[in-house]
Protein backbone atom coordinates (compact mmCIF):
# COMPACT_ATOMS: atom_id res chain seq x y z
CA UNK A 1 0.00 0.00 0.00
CA UNK A 2 1.56 3.64 -1.15
CA UNK A 3 0.20 6.71 0.33
CA UNK A 4 -0.32 9.34 -2.17
CA UNK A 5 -0.37 12.93 -0.57
CA UNK A 6 -2.47 15.35 -3.55
CA UNK A 7 -3.04 18.82 -3.68
CA UNK A 8 -6.30 20.38 -3.79
CA UNK A 9 -8.02 23.24 -5.80
CA UNK A 10 -11.52 24.58 -5.21
CA UNK A 11 -12.61 20.91 -4.82
CA UNK A 12 -10.58 19.12 -7.54
CA UNK A 13 -7.31 17.49 -7.44
CA UNK A 14 -4.13 18.41 -8.75
CA UNK A 15 -1.80 16.02 -10.37
CA UNK A 16 1.17 17.74 -10.33
CA UNK A 17 3.60 17.66 -7.09
CA UNK A 18 1.67 14.03 -6.07
CA UNK A 19 3.80 12.79 -3.61
CA UNK A 20 3.72 9.03 -2.63
CA UNK A 21 5.58 7.02 0.44
CA UNK A 22 5.30 3.69 1.58
CA UNK A 23 1.86 3.42 4.32
CA UNK A 24 2.80 2.73 8.18
CA UNK A 25 2.09 -0.61 9.15
CA UNK A 26 -1.15 0.23 11.15
CA UNK A 27 -2.17 3.39 10.07
CA UNK A 28 -5.21 4.45 8.71
CA UNK A 29 -6.35 4.22 5.22
CA UNK A 30 -9.38 5.99 4.58
CA UNK A 31 -9.06 8.75 2.40
CA UNK A 32 -8.46 12.25 4.49
CA UNK A 33 -8.30 15.79 3.83
CA UNK A 34 -6.52 18.67 5.93
CA UNK A 35 -9.57 20.74 6.27
CA UNK A 36 -12.99 19.91 5.60
CA UNK A 37 -14.20 23.44 4.41
CA UNK A 38 -11.03 24.56 2.22
CA UNK A 39 -9.03 21.55 1.67
CA UNK A 40 -5.82 22.05 0.02
CA UNK A 41 -4.14 18.52 0.41
CA UNK A 42 -5.60 15.04 0.48
CA UNK A 43 -4.41 11.34 1.22
CA UNK A 44 -5.03 8.62 -0.02
CA UNK A 45 -3.98 5.28 0.13
CA UNK A 46 -3.69 2.27 -3.04
CA UNK A 47 -1.82 -0.15 -4.18
CA UNK A 48 -2.75 0.62 -8.03
CA UNK A 49 -0.71 3.61 -8.48
CA UNK A 50 -1.31 7.66 -9.18
CA UNK A 51 -4.14 7.11 -11.81
CA UNK A 52 -5.81 5.80 -9.03
CA UNK A 53 -5.30 7.76 -6.69
CA UNK A 54 -6.49 10.54 -7.90
CA UNK A 55 -9.53 8.81 -8.96
CA UNK A 56 -10.19 8.21 -5.54
CA UNK A 57 -9.08 11.59 -4.07
CA UNK A 58 -11.45 13.11 -6.39
CA UNK A 59 -14.39 10.97 -5.52
CA UNK A 60 -13.53 11.28 -1.74
CA UNK A 61 -13.53 15.19 -2.15
CA UNK A 62 -17.00 15.00 -4.16
CA UNK A 63 -18.56 13.56 -1.19
CA UNK A 64 -16.64 16.00 1.09
CA UNK A 65 -18.05 18.96 -0.83
CA UNK A 66 -21.75 17.12 -0.97
CA UNK A 67 -21.50 16.57 2.66
CA UNK A 68 -20.71 20.53 3.77
CA UNK A 69 -23.30 21.85 1.11
CA UNK A 70 -26.23 19.25 2.88
CA UNK A 71 -25.30 20.42 6.48
CA UNK A 72 -24.49 24.09 5.30
CA UNK A 73 -25.72 25.04 2.16
CA UNK A 74 -24.30 28.78 2.32
CA UNK A 75 -20.89 27.45 2.55
CA UNK A 76 -20.59 26.67 -0.83
CA UNK A 77 -22.26 26.66 -4.65
CA UNK A 78 -24.04 23.26 -5.09
CA UNK A 79 -23.16 21.06 -8.08
CA UNK A 80 -24.81 17.78 -9.65
CA UNK A 81 -23.33 15.53 -7.31
CA UNK A 82 -24.17 17.89 -4.49
CA UNK A 83 -27.71 17.34 -5.77
CA UNK A 84 -27.21 13.38 -6.34
CA UNK A 85 -26.47 13.30 -2.19
CA UNK A 86 -28.81 15.00 -1.09
CA UNK A 87 -31.89 13.55 -2.51
CA UNK A 88 -30.17 10.30 -1.88
CA UNK A 89 -29.92 11.46 2.11
CA UNK A 90 -33.75 12.60 2.14
CA UNK A 91 -34.40 9.78 0.76
CA UNK A 92 -32.82 7.21 3.25
CA UNK A 93 -34.10 9.50 6.33
CA UNK A 94 -38.09 8.40 4.72
CA UNK A 95 -37.18 4.71 5.16
CA UNK A 96 -37.22 2.47 7.84
CA UNK A 97 -34.41 0.68 9.54
CA UNK A 98 -35.03 -2.66 7.87
CA UNK A 99 -35.06 -0.73 4.14
CA UNK A 100 -31.64 1.34 4.98
CA UNK A 101 -30.75 -1.95 5.68
CA UNK A 102 -31.63 -3.61 2.55
CA UNK A 103 -30.82 -1.26 0.49
CA UNK A 104 -27.47 -1.13 2.06
CA UNK A 105 -26.54 -4.50 0.19
CA UNK A 106 -27.00 -3.02 -2.90
CA UNK A 107 -24.07 -2.87 -6.13
CA UNK A 108 -23.04 0.17 -7.03
CA UNK A 109 -22.56 0.75 -10.80
CA UNK A 110 -21.72 4.23 -10.97
CA UNK A 111 -20.11 7.08 -8.75
CA UNK A 112 -24.00 8.38 -8.40
CA UNK A 113 -24.60 5.21 -6.70
CA UNK A 114 -21.43 5.83 -4.60
CA UNK A 115 -22.57 8.89 -3.66
CA UNK A 116 -26.31 7.54 -2.97
CA UNK A 117 -24.64 4.63 -0.48
CA UNK A 118 -22.30 7.41 1.15
CA UNK A 119 -25.73 9.48 2.08
CA UNK A 120 -27.20 5.99 3.10
CA UNK A 121 -24.17 5.17 5.10
CA UNK A 122 -24.32 8.66 6.74
CA UNK A 123 -27.89 8.46 7.80
CA UNK A 124 -27.52 5.05 9.08
CA UNK A 125 -24.54 6.14 10.92
CA UNK A 126 -26.19 8.98 12.74
CA UNK A 127 -29.11 6.88 13.74
CA UNK A 128 -27.03 3.92 15.39
CA UNK A 129 -27.78 1.14 12.81
CA UNK A 130 -24.19 0.77 11.73
CA UNK A 131 -22.63 -2.39 13.35
CA UNK A 132 -19.59 -1.86 14.96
Amino acid sequence: MIKYTLRVRDFAVQAANLTSEPNLTGSAQTPTVDDPRNPTRVTVYTTTGAAAALRIAQRHLNLVHARLAYNNPDSVTRTATDTVYAEARSRAETLTPEQRRDESFHTLHSDDDALRMDALNDVMEELGELDA
